[in-house]
């Protein structure tokens, strides 16, 4: 017979067998010398089989654990293979038993660098006093100082590097990266093939050479590098997860999995396969499946800042809005300015409605990057929520106009931004897997928002229509029907409804759309029934059950509305969005007993929840629970101490509980975080004017005017202070300069004030009526001036606001209140009509009671004036006007001690303005 040889690969098997079976290596080898198993280890390592060298090893070790030599060997095989960390523990382990430093030192600088523990290598790794091995310290402190963003530092490392040996491998490939970080990949080849002329077997130069072809778009180049490591080092875990990268980029998710499980076998425990498996159930929607892989790595590692990023993109994700910006701000903490981190957390802003805090972020970016179509989509959103229209349509125009960068150049970028290949790659793959190419559509849907908004519809129309051709979605006919509704043409309106519907009949805007036009021409049971039908066909869709909740509202069926909520979080107890709902429902239904029960439960179960507790804060908050608020905000602002909103909310609650000192250094934090945080600025100025540091205030006032010359809100504050000083005029100049810059409601209204301290009602006046010749339909500021017009006593003209009012909001219930005060002061019988009507829409205000029962009063109806006027007293305690007007029914029906106390309350109150009545009226008691 012939002897057969055998295989490499089953004399790799035998050897795992022996160790899996506990057979002893050195029984079946004879009793070989630890040596000559050493030497056999080398051979198995030279012929490819690393896996039967390191089980070679490993029984060295068992055998002579304090054996420095086969950890060295091992350590080295890890380093060959990809397992940075394992490599790090058995180097240790060879220092600690007094191994060869200088053979150790680059090979610990290799794992470290690996693992991008850079100032760790550069505190460790000191140039090597050998010659021959100087070559290769330099290179690895230059691939760090690369790594830490130092490209002429590491150039200076690299070039030493090179003159003591021209064609030092490890030199050439960093000369590479610094070629990559200039954008010229031209010159970063011709290193690359210095470095593998001098070295065909250089794993490095032949992974840099693989990610330049990716880069670049060259998917078989890539692989074709790639697989040259692995025919070197069949087991090499890093090559494996590069190909199944490829494998994800070109969408064969199956032979994605196959190779990560390849890589698994090679590096059970390496960090780049526990990242790559994350990466694939990202990339396939298994969000919680990837969370529980990258939380893996950070339990080993909690400053693997690419797996830190990643937790923080699976978070959002998953909807996790708090979890997530702890991640991506620890991220940012390291690399402050890094477009795909800083683009996640600004979505995050969005999503939590802090447009402002999202523009801070985006403003030096889009500086450094003005063609990038996710940064412009993103500020155009920011833009929009915060209602500045044209600036938005200004981004999301040049945002339709551009076209994402190709992913290859994306990961191009990221690599070299990065620096070193591992933290570089790492990233950059998970900007692939985010798949951030659409961005084009979603810049487009909002120009088309952003241009009905700014009350421009054939714009938006335009722009839907480019996006109908280029794809048939429920949501661009949803906003074509939108469009439709802007140009006053409701059966088209209707159509484009129906047509998302043909698309996607679940699609709730377009049923929502839909039923609102039902609503709209009369038919409130159509939209009911729509509600209903489609109900029926998802049984317990929480959704469809708020729909319906919402309908109940708008007919003004609180009780039916409350019910369908009630429903939908019963039906769907683990839905915390539902149950937040109703407890918001419960809150401005006045029923707010309820809401605090349900907010407190909530946050039992869910004590981690943002939301919850922030749901819980505000429910105390109106509850005039100040303390728990406090409590809650507290908690908050320990959660996220970057969260300039929450500290400003904070602040307001510390000014209720006089807690001065707490509210300033929150408030002063709040603007530390965002200098342009408006409800910050006013409350700080308050803050400062409640203590009379009005030369603070100022400073204040005028510091914003310097940071946004262009705003109106500098000069707006500054006018505030001075009137808080009593400098009428020098006020109205700045509340002018103010008007000038932003003309809006809000601020005409402050200058028609100051215009009437300064003794210019005439102008004040005609200001007001050229505002309203101009803007007839601007409610607020209208309502503002008849309620100026009534304290005028100028009933006859207060009258005539009010019913323009009305004319377009027939159940505004602040109109109502005021047009039946006004008709009361003029005798008018319709007076008790329009209060009774504003007391059924609000039947829980104390101005509304005390406005019916005063008119109940004064036409001597008593027994429904006194319940009116004692209950608003007990809900508005503090109001001294209404405990007058309880004091005055009192001693109308007899009960002269309960007036004559309700009188003196309201006479010990600091801005009661009756004070001679009251006390006329005590007199006679």
């Amino acid at each position: 017979m012939f002897e057969q040889k055998q295989p490499l690969w089953s004399r790799s098997v035998a050897a795992a067998l022996a160790v899996a079976l506990g057979i002893s290596a050195v029984g079946c080898r004879g009793d070989k010398e630890i040596g000559a198993m050493i030497a056999e280890a080398r051979k198995y390592r030279d012929q490819g089989e690393s896996r039967a060298a390191v089980i070679q090893l490993k029984i060295v070790i068992q055998q002579d654990g304090a054996n420095s030599a086969a950890r060295i060997l091992l350590g080295e095989l890890y380093v060959e293979d990809g397992d940075a960390v394992s490599a790090e523990k058995e180097l240790r382990r060879a220092m600690a038993l007094g191994g060869d430093a200088g053979q150790i030192a680059p090979l610990l600088g290799k794992a470290m660098l690996m693992q991008g523990q850079y100032d760790r290598l550069l505190g460790e790794i000191q140039p090597a006093a050998e010659p021959a091995r100087r070559p290769l310290i330099l290179a690895l402190r230059g691939s760090a100082l690369l790594g830490l963003g130092k490209p002429d530092a590491a150039r200076e490392a690299f070039a030493d590097a090179l003159k003591l040996n021209p064609a030092s491998p490890d030199a050439l490939v960093g000369m590479a990266r610094l070629a990559i970080g200039a954008q010229d990949t031209a010159q970063a080849h011709a290193y690359l093939d210095q470095a593998l002329k001098a070295s065909p077997s250089s794993i490095d130069a032949l992974r840099l050479r693989g990610d330049l072809h990716r880069a670049s778009g060259k998917p078989a180049e890539a692989m074709s590098a790639y697989r040259g490591i692995l025919a070197l080092r069949p087991a090499n875990m890093q090559a494996l997860v590069d190909v199944s990268n490829l494998h994800i980029d070109s969408g064969n998710l199956r032979q994605a999995r196959e190779t990560i499980a390849q890589a698994r076998t090679a590096a059970p425990g390496a960090i780049a396969v526990f990242h790559s498996q994350a990466m694939l159930d990202y990339r396939e929607g298994k969000h919680k499946a990837a969370l529980e892989s990258v939380q893996k790595i950070l339990r080993e590692i909690p400053d693997h800042l690419p797996s830190v990023l990643l937790a923080g993109a699976i978070q959002s994700a998953l909807g996790s809005t708090q979890q997530a910006e702890q991640y991506l701000q620890k991220f940012l903490e390291s690399y402050p300015r890094h477009l795909y981190a800083s683009k996640l957390m600004s979505a995050l802003h969005l999503r939590r409605n802090a447009p402002d805090e999202a523009l801070v972020l985006l403003r030096p970016l889009i500086l450094a990057h003005p063609d990038d179509v996710e940064l412009l989509a993103l500020a155009g959103e920011a833009k929009l929520r915060g209602r500045h229209f044209t600036q938005a349509a200004e981004f999301f125009e040049k945002a339709a106009a551009l076209r994402p960068a190709a992913p290859g150049l994306r990961t191009g970028v990221a690599l070299s931004r990065l620096g070193n290949g591992d933290n570089g790659r790492a990233v950059a793959e998970l900007e692939r897997a985010a798949s951030l190419d659409n961005a084009g559509d979603r810049a487009g849907m909002l120009l088309a928002m952003s241009y009905l908004r700014a009350k421009a519809p054939d714009k938006a129309m335009a722009t839907v229509q480019r996006m109908e051709n280029q794809a048939n979605n429920p949501l661009v006919q949803n906003l074509k029907g939108g469009i439709w509704l802007a140009k006053h043409d409701l059966g088209a309106a209707r159509a484009s409804f129906e047509a998302a519907l043909k698309l996607d009949p679940s699609y709730l805007p377009a049923l929502d759309n839909l039923a609102q036009l039902d609503t709209l021409e009369g038919r409130p049971a159509d939209a009911r029934k729509r509600y209903r039908n489609a109900l029926a066909k998802a049984p317990g869709d929480a959704a469809l059950m708020e729909a319906l909740g919402r309908l109940a509202a708008a007919e003004g069926k609180r009780a039916e509305a409350m019910t369908w909520l009630e429903r939908a979080s019963a039906d769907n107890p683990a839905n915390l969005r539902v149950a937040l709902r109703l407890v918001d429902f419960y809150a401005r239904a006045s029923e707010r007993q309820k809401a605090l029960v349900l907010a407190q439960k909530l946050v039992a179960t869910h004590p981690a929840n943002p939301d919850a507790l922030a749901m819980l804060a505000q429910v105390s908050y109106m509850n005039e629970d100040f303390a728990a608020a406090a409590e809650g905000y507290a908690r908050l602002v320990a959660m996220a101490p970057r969260n300039a909103g929450l500290h400003a909310r904070y602040a307001t609650v510390q000014m209720k509980l006089k807690d001065e000192a707490g509210a300033l250094a929150s408030l002063n934090k709040a603007l530390a975080l965002d200098p342009d945080l408006a409800d910050a600025q006013v409350n700080l100025l308050n803050v400062h004017i409640g203590q009379k540091k009005f030369a603070e205030a100022l400073s204040l006032a005028r510091s914003v005017q310097n940071r946004r010359p262009e705003s109106a809100r500098g000069h707006k504050l500054e006018g505030d202070v001075l009137s808080t000083q009593n400098k009428h005029p020098e006020a109205l100049k700045a509340y002018e300069r103010a008007f000038d810059l932003q003309q809006n409601g809000a601020l005409l209204i402050q200058l028609h004030g100051a215009l009437i301290k300064n003794g210019k009602a005439a102008d004040a006046q005609a200001r007001m009526n050229e505002w309203f010749r101009n803007r007839p339909d601007d409610i607020p500021t209208r309502l503002y001036y008849a309620s100026s017009m009534v304290v005028a006593r100028d009933y006859e003209a207060a009258a005539g606001h009010l019913h323009a009012v009305l004319k377009s909001d027939p159940d505004n219930v602040i109109a109502l209140n005021d047009l039946a005060w006004a008709y009361q002061r003029m005798n008018r019988k319709e007076a008790l009509h329009h209060a009774e009507r504003a007391h059924k829409l609000a039947p829980n205000s104390p101005a509304i009671m005390d406005t019916l029962g005063w008119i109940h009063l004064e036409t001597g109806n008593l027994g429904r004036a006194l319940p009116l006027l004692q209950k608003a007293s007990a809900l508005a305690p503090d109001a001294a006007e209404i405990r007058y007007h309880y004091g005055m029914v009192l001693a109308k029906s007899g009960d002269k001690a309960s007036a004559r106390r309700e009188l003196e309350r309201a006479l010990s109150a600091k801005d009661f303005t009756r004070r001679d009545e009251a006390r006329a009226l005590l007199a006679t008691l």
